[in-house]
């Protein structure tokens, strides 16, 4: 998250950051922690929620998920009929389709106006944030 602050810090006015999920098969928790972060976002929270997820990464299970929602002050009932909602799964599996075209094979993976970062890091993306900004004008 720190790079993603610092090119939304550097380029407040054309950069937006559209976040897809793909929760990989290995990671027991990845589907049901994307479930829940849909749900937080069904309350204007999904980032709040998220960086909690990132933070307590290890010590995911069933019932981290409504306790991480009820300590950022969720409404719980929401909460969890939205992680059963399955308008919410069918964003997630729109979500793995998409990143299964586009070849992705690990994650996070970054792209710039539809181009895979190649190196991850301020400069490589700034690069490659001017190189598009350039086009436009």
């Amino acid at each position: 998250m720190p790079l993603f602050e610092q090119v939304l810090d550097r380029y407040p006015e054309s950069v937006k950051v559209v976040f897809k999920h793909y929760p990989l098969d290995f990671h027991k928790q990845a589907f049901p922690a994307a479930l829940a972060s849909m749900a937080a976002a069904e309350q204007g929270r999904f980032w709040e929620y998220h960086d909690e997820l990132f933070l307590q990464q290890g010590k995911l299970h069933e019932d981290k998920y409504p306790e991480i929602a009820r300590n950022l002050g969720l409404d719980l009932k929401k909460f969890s009929l939205d992680m059963m909602r399955p308008s919410v799964r069918k964003k997630i599996e729109q979500d793995i389709a998409e990143a299964k075209k586009a070849g992705i094979t690990g994650t996070p993976t970054i792209f710039v106006n539809g181009r895979k970062l190649k190196k991850r890091g301020f400069g490589a993306i700034s690069k490659m944030i001017e190189a598009e900004l350039a086009k436009q004008r």
